[in-house]
């Protein structure tokens, strides 16, 4: 089965933002586990990085009902980026904060 190139990228694109949260839930939890670093300063940066990803989606989105050529699927496949990074951000919340009350 032969695919188009540009349907090639574009599946590269959406495997990369749907795997990419769960590359950096990964990194954390590695980090947190060998190196033992308080995974508590991402927090601001996951937060920041998840609205930049609501907002490239909602302007991606809304780029796709304007312009007729332009796929829709580029828009919701950054708000399911935006989205999947909270399971980093929950992840990071729940195992810190029970740190922060014990001490």
């Amino acid at each position: 089965m032969a695919f188009d190139t540009s349907k090639v990228f574009r599946i590269e694109i959406i495997a990369i933002l749907i795997a990419s949260p769960l590359i950096i839930w990964l990194g954390l939890y590695l980090a947190a586990r060998w190196w033992s670093v308080n995974s508590r300063t991402a927090l601001p940066w996951l937060k920041c990085l998840r609205w930049i990803g609501w907002g490239g989606g909602l302007v991606l989105i809304l780029l796709s009902l304007v312009r007729e050529g332009f796929p829709l699927f580029y828009g919701i496949a950054m708000a399911t980026f935006s989205a999947g990074l909270s399971i980093p951000k929950g992840w990071i919340k729940h195992r810190f904060a029970s740190r922060s009350c014990r001490s």
